[in-house]
């Protein structure tokens, strides 16, 4: 451990931990633009100069490694007068578009010269100009608010070592621009760059000008394409979903980061409420659960088929209708091949597979309950089900298994065609996305991972654990 002072606060760290760190520990949030705990130090913006007793000028608190006595302070006037000098020279040539910039509400620009800035500009000359530019169908970059913090291009560089971005020209010429004529749009973890983009410059073309961020309420959440199960942001207004960003856990380069496609699921659960099955039915007629809970109990054995994507507590409950712990089934066969092992730990599709075979659920077994369909040994089919994680071979054995059954119950969140491949009796439950509930799962590590409810479900839309109740005590 390395213990020094700072703000004459004793801190003590680990050994070959950089200064912006030990002030964190201390309590002192140092300002900083190109510094982020997953890319390569460069030390370029010098917002985050911090004094040292006994060292002769400032020094960069991100990469400047903490040694034992060290006395550092971050508020003293020279700190003071570096950190508006850096910030007056950043304003030198960005534009006051404040007010339609999607970054506003989220800027560090803004915070920083509210902060730290002098509110007075010396600039009397023409500030540069820069027409919008395409990076492809994903990100738009406005040049013109760029400060130069090379983030977006170290991303590029060392984290999906794909290229695309690079710094032209020098001085005040400089600006960041694709390289070769290349674009985004071959890069599966663009979106990220304009989470890493501390200014306005870098926006999500899919979120542009859709929304202002102050009116957002980040609620905690996982990712659940993917048995990495990333922790993310679901960002929510009016109960109604805008966006999905990630949520950093310290510096763990798994957690800072998520692909467009996990970023871009926030529209499947987009769902328009006036569209949403609100009550059960009975061979496509509105039913009370009692009705389908006594032709439940006419059409035995029952077997429970659940997809291995939703939460442990819901599979749990929902097992409690199988006629024996040996007819519940789990199903789920979503590959995600990893384009980059720094971000994506597991190719597996199925977020709680693990959690659903804790519960006592077997996959892999889909043939042999068909067998079972046909010989009649199970003649009710209780599906829970999502056609985004299954493929067409597997949707297509279930449908076998849907026409095969006396009697099928199906609970999808998101509705696909499955309810028509059902011939004989089919009753459907409308039930919540996992975004309308609280449970938690079990990823590929073994990890309990966690989740909260982030939008409240339409009337009549309920949780699996709750239709379960209706149709113990229907029984």
């Amino acid at each position: 451990m390395t213990t020094l002072t700072i703000n004459n606060r004793t801190v003590s760290i680990e050994q070959g931990a950089l200064l912006i760190d030990a002030c964190r520990a201390a309590g002192v949030e140092i300002p900083h633009y190109c510094y982020h705990p997953c890319l390569k130090v460069i030390a370029t913006c010098r917002m985050c100069a911090v004094e040292v007793k006994g060292w002769s000028k400032l020094v960069a608190s991100c990469s400047t490694p903490a040694e034992d006595g060290m006395e550092v302070r971050t508020d003293t006037p020279a700190v003071a007068e570096a950190r508006a000098g850096v910030m007056e020279f950043l304003l030198l040539n960005h534009p006051l578009d404040c007010p339609i910039c999607d970054q506003a509400g989220e800027c560090k620009l803004q915070d920083y010269s509210y902060q730290y800035g002098s509110g007075d500009s010396r600039m009397a000359e023409p500030k540069n100009r820069y027409d919008y530019e395409d990076l492809g169908a994903k990100i738009v970059i406005d040049k013109n608010r760029c400060i130069h913090c090379t983030r977006c291009v170290r991303f590029t560089r060392d984290i999906t070592g794909t290229c695309e971005l690079t710094p032209i020209n020098r001085g005040s010429h400089l600006e960041i621009t694709t390289f070769a004529g290349l674009t985004l749009d071959s890069n599966p973890f663009a979106g990220n760059l304009v989470d890493l983009c501390p200014v306005g410059a870098l926006t999500s073309r899919s979120f542009r000008f859709k929304k202002r961020s102050w009116y957002l309420k980040p609620i905690p959440t996982i990712s659940r394409h993917g048995a990495d199960a990333k922790p993310i942001w679901a960002d929510v207004d009016r109960n109604r979903l805008w966006r999905f960003r990630p949520r950093p856990e310290g510096n763990n380069t798994p957690t800072c980061f998520i692909s467009d496609e996990e970023r871009d699921a926030y529209r499947r659960y987009s769902i328009d409420r006036s569209q949403r099955q609100v009550s059960p039915t009975l061979n496509g007629k509105d039913a009370a659960v009692s009705d389908i809970a006594q032709t439940m109990k006419a059409n035995g054995p029952v077997a429970v088929l659940a997809q291995g994507t939703f939460g442990c507590d819901a599979l749990q409950r929902l097992g409690e209708l199988a006629s024996s712990e040996s007819l519940r089934y789990a199903h789920g066969n979503k590959r995600i091949p990893i384009q980059n092992p720094a971000i994506q730990k597991s190719e597996d599709g199925v977020i709680n597979r693990a959690g659903a075979i804790a519960q006592g659920y077997r996959f892999d077994a889909l043939e042999e309950l068909l067998s079972r369909v046909e010989a009649e040994e199970v003649k009710t089919v209780v599906l829970y089900h999502d056609s985004e994680f299954s493929d067409e071979s597997e949707n297509a054995l279930l449908r076998r298994i849907l026409e095969k059954s006396h009697f099928s119950l199906l609970l999808e969140p998101i509705p696909s065609n499955l309810a028509q491949a059902a011939k004989a009796t089919l009753a459907t439950l409308p039930v919540t996305t996992y975004l309308e509930e609280s449970d938690f799962i079990i990823d590929h590590q073994g990890n309990e991972k966690r989740y909260t409810r982030a939008l409240i479900p339409p009337k009549g839309v309920k949780t699996p654990g709750d239709w379960v109740k209706e149709l113990l005590i229907g029984h």
